[in-house]
């Protein structure tokens, strides 16, 4: 029997590669959404309304009206 560790494997079939962007990806699309949220909350805190928040952030109303309370 072999002494080859998973960590080996997952590097020679590229896996780790994979991973590791996967990882990154979702890292930047979870950066993204909470800049949105800030944003969207600030200009709620200085009134302006939903439906111009939306389409400034692209989230939905029901979102936003969430963060309002």
């Amino acid at each position: 029997m072999s002494d080859v560790t998973l960590e080996q494997v997952l590097e020679r079939t590229g896996l780790t590669a994979k991973w590791e962007a996967r990882g990154e990806a979702r890292g930047e699309a979870r950066g993204k959404m909470e800049g949105k949220r800030e944003v969207a909350k600030k200009l709620i805190n200085i009134g302006l309304p939903l439906e111009q928040i939306a389409q400034v952030t692209g989230l939905d109303i029901e979102t936003l009206t969430q963060y309002r309370e």
